[in-house]
C-alpha cells in the first residue's frame, strides 16, 4: 500500500529527505510533492515527518482528498520516461569492467547486473571467487534496485525495525551492505549492479564504480 500526498502539502520537503527509496518528486511550479506508487515501500517515514499531516496511506486517504490518489499516479505517468532495462550487452560489459578492476587490485569477485525489478541480467564469477559471492552480489544488486539507493547508505540502518521487517518480507533477499549501486535514467530506475568478494568493503564499491564507467563511455 503506497502513501499518497494530498493538496495539504506545503512543499516543505522534509519527506524527500527521509524517503529511503527516493520515490518523492516534484517539478518547478508544481503545487506539491508527489509519491510514486510503483516505488513506495510503505515505510511510513514521510508520514512521520510531514509538518502539516498531508500524507496518508492510499487506503486511509480522507474522502475529501480522494482525488489525491489519481493525482499522485498521474504525475508520474506524465513525467517518468518509458525506458527499458539495461541491455544484456551493456550488462555483460559492466560485469567484465568490474572484473578487470578487481584483477588490477589482486582480488576475485562476482559482479551482477539486474533489471529494475531485481531480476538478474548478467552475472559473472571470477576464477578464485568464493561460490557464495554469486548469491551475495545478486542480493546487493536486488537491494539497490528495490530501494533505489546505494546499499552502502543502508548499512547504517541495518538494525532498524522497519528495515529488518522488509528483509523478512523480501524473504532474505535484501542485503544492506556496501557493494550495490542503482542505475537511473533520469528519475527512472533501469537496473542495478552488485559486487561481492572484495577483501575490504570499499573494494566492492570500487568495482561497482568501475562497472559504471561502461555507461559513461556510451555502453548503455
Amino acid at each position: 500500500m503506497p502513501y499518497v500526498i494530498t493538496r495539504l502539502c506545503t512543499n516543505d520537503g522534509a519527506c524527500v529527505e527521509v524517503c529511503p527509496v527516493a520515490c518523492i518528486h516534484t517539478r518547478p511550479g508544481a503545487p506539491q510533492f508527489y509519491i510514486d506508487p510503483d516505488v513506495c515501500i510503505d515505510c511510513e517515514q514521510c508520514e512521520i515527518v510531514c509538518p502539516v499531516d498531508a500524507i496518508f496511506k492510499d487506503v486511509d486517504v480522507p474522502a475529501e482528498h480522494a482525488e489525491a490518489i489519481d493525482i499522485n499516479a498521474s504525475f508520474f505517468r506524465q513525467n517518468k520516461a518509458v525506458v527499458g532495462p539495461v541491455a544484456f550487452e551493456t550488462a555483460w560489459q559492466m560485469v567484465q569492467r568490474a572484473h578487470a578492476y578487481a584483477a588490477s587490485v589482486g582480488i576475485a569477485v562476482t559482479a551482477a547486473v539486474v533489471d529494475e525489478a531485481g531480476v538478474p541480467i548478467a552475472v559473472g564469477r571470477m576464477d578464485g571467487a568464493a561460490p557464495r559471492t554469486a548469491e551475495l552480489a545478486v542480493s546487493k544488486a536486488y537491494t539497490a534496485a528495490a530501494f533505489h539507493l546505494a546499499t552502502a547508505d543502508l548499512a547504517a540502518q541495518a538494525r532498524q525495525p522497519w528495515l529488518r521487517s522488509l528483509v523478512v518480507a523480501h524473504r532474505g533477499r535484501l542485503l544492506p551492505a556496501a557493494g550495490g549501486l542503482v542505475i537511473f535514467d533520469g528519475i527512472t530506475i533501469i537496473g542495478a549492479v552488485g559486487v561481492a568478494g572484495g577483501s575490504a568493503t570499499d573494494h566492492d564499491v570500487l568495482c561497482c564504480q568501475a562497472a559504471f564507467s561502461v555507461l559513461e563511455t556510451g555502453g548503455h
